[in-house]
């Protein structure tokens, strides 16, 4: 279920003053918890962070099984990999005796990592309880916002151009936004990496809101201005008296060098009163993104925390590894908060931050269900590595290859030639660049391999949770209220997790 933070109090009662020499930092019960659940990630990072940093395209390069303690390896050799993917699903009743140090290790991931299923739970949010802003209504699933009745009635005309995964964040997450206009009382709605509208569509017709689209590919802004006049047109063959007004798409770029955006924000309050006669400056508006990729999100939340006039933030955050990490203080995606900034040991690997990214029930569900050529593809890849250093040398290593699709009937020199098929021919793995014997030897460990993957699988969602948390503890310290829950089916939507904050 998660952890309880307020378990955590008494421990950073007396270090307080300290960090309030850099900024005031909240001290309700969810805030002194949520930084002591930080502190034990990064105590586990210390032991096990290593296998996150590893990229698994290196097992056989960099020996990697051999790392791993001998109690571990010598498990693993005993059990299949349906029963692996089925323990870090907690859906194993095992007789065996697994190592105690596995044993610990997941059970501390399940208690500091924030819970990914989406259940209306007490203990399955973080929500920070040191601001006076009450967030019962954005939960409750009972309390319903006006929507536009016509447009409700042709709701399938919203789901032309849209992939099924994406109607489905689309419809959780404009509902999300809808209540949160309506709790901060306002009208407006900024939708960063807006792309081809989507969203904004939804937001506009269903629920009514004034609706800026900020996306910096002009080819994907100009779709969005196709995508709703086709819209229109559609649905005035059913209602003609139809009338909603579309959404404003501006292409643009939000600078995360320019902290404040003056000039973007500027536009956009003139664009809302020009537009759709509203006086954003006066009512205020809202910033939010599905995905925003990087450091995106982190410019958001930055902007959030400075404008007067941005009554709100919603965003689920994405592509964790395209975050900045180094360079100028004010430059970093990560880390954000002042907390995390404080602490020597607060480095996230890119290897760690991308394996983020993934679905760690996906994989297993792979593994329990004997989907294994999906996961053979990391030996493949593994092994043409090795070959690949050992004919051209270390210049080769972390090349870009082909993505190639194993099957059943794929041979190993099949898959090399796929995968290599854009190198010049001196670089090409040919048969006569290896002996068999010592290849079969090596793609028969493939299971050692999948169960290496799945070891950094259940490592990530203490990454996200690192990274969240960051923001989470932002936003705190800058006195606004976050509500940090997940929302989504993370099998869905690997990336499941929304960030609200009203002032």
């Amino acid at each position: 279920m998660g952890v309880k933070y307020e378990d955590y109090t008494h421990v950073y009662s007396r270090h307080v003053w300290y960090f309030a020499k850099v900024t005031i930092m909240c001290t309700c019960k969810v805030c002194l918890g949520v930084r002591r659940v930080v502190d034990n990630i990064f105590e586990i990072f210390k032991i096990h962070g290593w296998i996150l940093d590893a990229y698994i395209i290196d097992f056989y390069q960099d020996d990697l099984w051999s790392k791993l303690p001998s109690s571990w390896r010598n498990f693993f050799k005993t059990i299949s990999i349906q029963e692996l993917g089925s323990w870090m699903l907690d859906e194993l009743q095992s007789k065996k005796v697994w190592p105690l140090s596995l044993i610990a290790l997941k059970q501390s991931i399940k208690l500091l990592t924030i819970d990914r299923n989406p259940i209306s739970d007490a203990e399955t949010k973080f929500v920070c309880s040191g601001a006076q802003w009450n967030y019962r209504k954005l939960e409750n699933s009972d309390f319903k916002i006006p929507k536009n009745d016509l447009a409700c009635r042709h709701k399938n005309l919203f789901t032309k151009h849209i992939k099924i995964k994406k109607r489905y964040e689309i419809d959780k997450f404009s509902e999300i936004c809808a209540k949160c206009c309506y709790l901060a009382n306002c009208k407006c709605i900024v939708d960063t990496g807006a792309g081809m509208g989507h969203l904004a569509r939804q937001l506009s017709y269903k629920y009514n809101l004034s609706v800026i689209c900020v996306e910096q590919t002009k080819e994907l802004s100009d779709l969005a201005k196709k995508y709703d006049a086709e819209y229109l047109v559609t649905i005035k063959k059913h209602l003609p008296d139809f009338d909603s007004r579309s959404s404003y798409h501006l292409c643009a770029k939000l600078c995360q060098e320019d902290s404040s955006n003056e000039s973007l924000i500027g536009n956009i309050n003139e664009i809302f009163e020009s537009t759709f006669g509203r006086k954003s400056i006066e009512e205020g508006f809202g910033f939010i993104g599905l995905h925003p990729c990087g450091d995106l999100a982190v410019t958001l939340l930055k902007l959030y925390v400075k404008q007067p006039n941005v009554k709100f933030i919603t965003i689920v955050g994405c592509c964790y590894m395209k975050l900045t990490t180094s360079g100028e203080r004010n430059s970093l995606g990560y880390p954000l908060s002042n907390y995390l900034r404080s602490k020597s040991n607060n480095y996230l690997s890119y290897a760690a931050l991308e394996v983020a990214c993934h679905a760690v029930e996906n994989y297993c569900d792979k593994m329990k269900t004997g989907d294994y050529n999906n996961l053979k593809v990391h030996a493949y890849r593994g092994m043409l590595e090795m070959l690949l250093i050992k004919k051209a040398g270390l210049i080769m290593r972390h090349g870009r290859v082909n993505s190639v699709k194993v099957n059943e009937h794929m041979t190993f020199q099949r898959y090399c030639e796929l995968a290599t098929a854009k190198f010049d021919d001196d670089k090409k793995i040919l048969e006569s660049d290896y002996n068999w014997e010592e290849v079969r030897k090596h793609l028969d460990r493939w299971q050692e391999v999948v169960a290496f993957e799945a070891l950094r699988m259940m490592l990530a969602p203490l990454v996200e949770t690192a990274v969240l948390l960051d923001r989470f503890l932002f936003l705190s310290e800058h006195h606004l209220k976050p509500l940090l829950k997940a929302e989504f089916d993370p099998r869905r939507s690997p990336r499941n997790f929304v960030l609200v904050s009203i002032k």
